[in-house]
């Protein structure tokens, strides 16, 4: 509903998408290009990367997503993280970058809630 990863090849490092976001999850899509960083079933780790400018000194960013076990797996925790870097960021530009944060909070509790049901 607020992110959709594409790529013409399954998840694995190196290879390159499109990001597409939905600030307000109402279809409006818009694009970013993006790499797969690391991605390991046996870690149940999928991060990717993606920036602007040289080197990325305008922005970049870096996402990760990983599950682990807790309690003997009792239950497992989410660790959901994406850091943001460059000069954009440091002037505050670039992305909406609260909205960011309500949204990986929303996408955080349907996928709990989605693999709650199963």
């Amino acid at each position: 509903r607020w992110t959709k990863l594409k790529a013409s090849s399954p998840p694995k490092e190196g290879v390159p998408g499109k990001l597409l976001a939905s600030y307000e999850g109402n279809d409006e899509w818009k694009e970013f290009d993006f790499t797969f960083g690391k991605v390991s079933e046996s870690e149940y780790l999928l991060s990717w990367m993606g920036s602007v400018g040289p080197g990325g000194c305008l922005f970049s960013g870096y996402h990760t997503m990983r599950l682990e076990e807790v309690n003997e797996g009792e239950k497992t925790r989410l660790i959901h993280r994406e850091v943001f870097r460059g000069v954009l960021v440091e002037l505050g530009l670039g992305l909406p970058y609260d909205t960011l944060d309500r949204n990986y909070l929303r996408m955080n509790e349907a996928l709990k809630e989605c693999v709650e049901r199963k």
